[in-house]
């Protein structure tokens, strides 16, 4: 059974661990390449946009002061995708180079990491 947090259904920790433990015991298949930006993230932005699954932010900060940046799954999507491009077009970051961000935790951070998954 799943628990309801802010109206979406989530798993339960013994409903995440059943389903690695399944992994692990080869009763799933496990892809051979995942990407999370791609394979989770578009997904949910998909599912929004379909109705499928109620629209909240795939990112929500504060800062000390109170002021908030949201994104939603489409938006974190498109922002991330961007992000990736200049990685990849104009800085010549390809698959499986390393990149070291040194920023405060600001949005930009985090939209950063998310793009360094996307260009894999």
């Amino acid at each position: 059974p799943s628990r309801t947090f802010h109206g979406n259904n989530r798993l339960l920790t013994s409903q995440i661990i059943s389903y690695y433990d399944s992994i692990n015991q080869c009763k799933k298949e496990l892809p051979e390449y995942f990407n999370f930006a791609s394979d989770v993230l578009d997904e949910w932005a998909r599912l929004e946009k379909d109705g499928r699954k109620a629209a909240n932010p795939a990112f929500w900060w504060v800062n000390e002061e109170g002021e908030e940046v949201k994104w939603s799954f489409q938006e974190l999507g498109s922002l991330s995708r961007k992000t990736a491009n200049v990685l990849s077009e104009a800085c010549g970051l390809q698959r499986g180079d390393r990149v070291v961000a040194v920023l405060p935790r600001v949005p930009e951070w985090w939209l950063l990491n998310v793009a360094c998954i996307r260009a894999g």
